[in-house]
Formats: structure tokens, C-alpha cells, sequence
């Protein structure tokens, strides 16, 4: 009974296998469609299969002319999926207008974990306008540990702000220092 029951399953997780590798092929294509909503679909589910395939079209879709909820996704879909080949197209969303989307990509980059985006995040502590962009950053710099963003969340422990100096000192935390 065993022996069938372990047939049963072993059958039915190599099918399903199957399936779900289709599926993921169906999703790559459905990137290239023109019906948004399919491509948006397609996003949501490449990111959260951290499918790494999809990294060079979710790419050019933060440099295309896409509509703002499809970079928006992409951006998501890449910090999910966290491949480094994608940290200079996420930086280069930090100099977007947009506050939204400069958030999404300093919490993709994060994720992403890469130390390639410590220097552009310590840039945005550096001209500091916005505080949940800060946060973000100071988030993000932890999260990624880089002992190069030591000094510059250092010099957050002195700022008028007291939440700014709580976070400083969580990242730095996170780094390995006592703060």
C-alpha cells in the first residue's frame, strides 16, 4: 500500500513539474504581449517564482515607455527575484520624479542584497528631501550590509531626527557594529 501510494505521489509532483514548467514558459512569452494586463499577470508571477529568465525584459521595461503600474511591477518582480545583473537598471530609477517608484526600487534593491547600490543609496542620504525615501534608504543599506555604508549611517546617529537616528542604528545593527 505504501509502495503505491509513493507511486501515486511521485507521479503526480513530476506531472505537476510539468505543468508548472509551461506555465513558466507560457509567462515568459506573455512578457512580450501588447495586452497589458497579460504582461502585468506575467510580472507578478515571473517575480514571484523568482524566475531569473525574466531579468533582461523586466529590465528594458523600467526603460521603455511602460506604463507606470508595469514598472512598478517589474521593479517588485526584480527585488523578488534578486539577480545583481539588475542593480544598475534599479539605481538608475532613483533619479525618477516619481516617489513611488524611487521607493520600490530602493526596497528591490535592498532585497537584492548587491553592494554595487551602496554608493548610489548613500547619495540619496546625502540629499536627504523626502523622509520615507531616507527611511527607505536607510532600510536598504542595512538590509544589503555593506560595511561601506558604515560611515555614512554613522553620521545619522547625530541627526535632529529621532527615528532617523532609531534607523541609522538598526542598519548598523544589521552591518555587525555596535551602535
Amino acid at each position: 500500500m505504501k509502495t503505491i501510494l509513493s507511486i501515486l505521489i511521485l507521479t503526480f509532483m513530476i506531472l505537476n513539474f510539468g505543468c508548472l514548467s509551461n506555465q513558466t514558459e507560457k509567462y515568459l512569452e506573455d512578457l512580450e504581449s501588447e495586452n497589458i494586463a497579460l504582461r502585468n499577470n506575467a510580472i507578478y508571477y515571473l517575480g514571484e517564482n523568482e524566475e531569473k529568465r525574466a531579468v533582461p525584459l523586466l529590465v528594458e521595461f523600467l526603460n521603455d515607455d511602460q506604463p507606470k503600474e508595469t514598472k512598478m511591477k517589474a521593479i517588485e518582480a526584480l527585488g523578488k527575484i534578486g539577480e545583481g545583473s539588475s542593480v544598475e537598471a534599479l539605481v538608475g530609477v532613483l533619479t525618477e520624479t516619481d516617489k513611488e517608484m524611487r521607493i520600490a526600487a530602493i526596497q528591490a534593491l535592498g532585497k537584492i542584497r548587491d553592494s554595487k547600490a551602496v554608493n548610489p543609496l548613500i547619495d540619496i542620504l546625502n540629499n536627504r528631501n523626502d523622509k520615507d525615501i531616507t527611511f527607505t534608504a536607510i532600510w536598504a543599506l542595512g538590509n544589503i550590509g555593506d560595511k561601506g555604508a558604515i560611515p555614512a549611517l554613522a553620521k545619522l546617529l547625530e541627526d535632529q531626527d529621532k527615528y532617523v537616528r532609531h534607523n541609522a542604528s538598526q542598519s548598523l545593527k544589521k552591518i555587525g557594529g555596535r551602535f
